[in-house]
């Protein structure tokens, strides 16, 4: 289904992102940034449906985005997404769905959970997403960048798993600030009522498919709705198979 998400459409989570908790960090000092750490928490999404012209008061959030981000002029899209359109058109229009994992984040951790699925991952700055297999158990992980070099796991996870005979399916970066800052504050002015004027609310979401494909989503969750994200953006990076970052 990722093939198909553009900017207005609606990821909705059986279980929301927002939910899960990642555990606490610990200080520099006591870090391990070479260790590779199964995930502690509740792993599983659910089902994530893709939807199209979704109802209620999500229906304006995402036909503004839908008009507003996706490049070039249409007159069908523009009909479709219109408030007349809306009341006239089918809403909540399946795309796809899928059952998928979630593998979260941690300062100065490299987490990862066994999944032979798609998983998605939030809250990045500039670290890794990595797949690789590991004694015949495919694995996804996120691997966090720090500023602080014994809380920066990038390279010292990718030694240690390849010190272990890991098999790399490849890594990206979903979101960096010095790349990707701009557009997604450009995205949050634009659509700011819909996000209670929270510069943070919107957040990118790494997702490696079960056929170890990359995509990075920037969505946000509007106010007082649970497990639905409006996209306001998709890229499909390609994946690095390179031991060194």
């Amino acid at each position: 289904m990722f093939n198909q998400i553009k900017p207005g459409h609606v990821l909705r989570f059986a279980t929301c992102p927002s939910t899960i908790a990642s555990p606490m960090g610990t200080n520099p000092e006591n870090n391990d940034n070479s260790a590779e750490t199964a995930w502690p928490n509740t792993n599983t999404l659910g089902q994530v449906t893709l939807i199209s012209h979704p109802s209620g008061a999500l229906g304006e959030m995402a036909a503004a985005v839908a008009l507003g981000v996706r490049p070039g002029s249409s007159v069908s899209r523009s009909a479709s997404y219109s408030a007349v359109g809306r009341m006239v058109t089918p809403s909540d229009r399946p795309l796809g769905q899928e059952t998928c994992d979630f593998v979260g984040y941690t300062d100065g951790k490299s987490y990862y959970i066994n999944s032979a699925r798609t998983v998605f991952s939030k809250d990045f700055s500039g670290c890794l997403m990595v797949a690789y297999t590991q004694a015949g158990q495919r694995r996804v992980a996120h691997s966090a960048a720090s500023a602080v070099a014994q809380m920066d796991c990038k390279q010292a996870f990718l030694n240690t798993i390849q010190g272990n005979g890991a098999v790399l399916h490849g890594w990206f970066r979903p979101f960096r600030d010095a790349v990707d800052g701009a557009r997604r504050f450009a995205a949050y002015q634009a659509f700011a009522g819909y996000m209670g004027n929270n510069p943070y609310a919107i957040t990118t979401f790494g997702v490696i498919t079960a056929a170890n494909q990359a995509w990075a989503i920037d969505a946000f969750k509007p106010q007082g709705i649970t497990g639905s994200w409006v996209v306001t953006h998709v890229a499909q990076p390609a994946l690095s198979n390179a031991w060194i970052v």
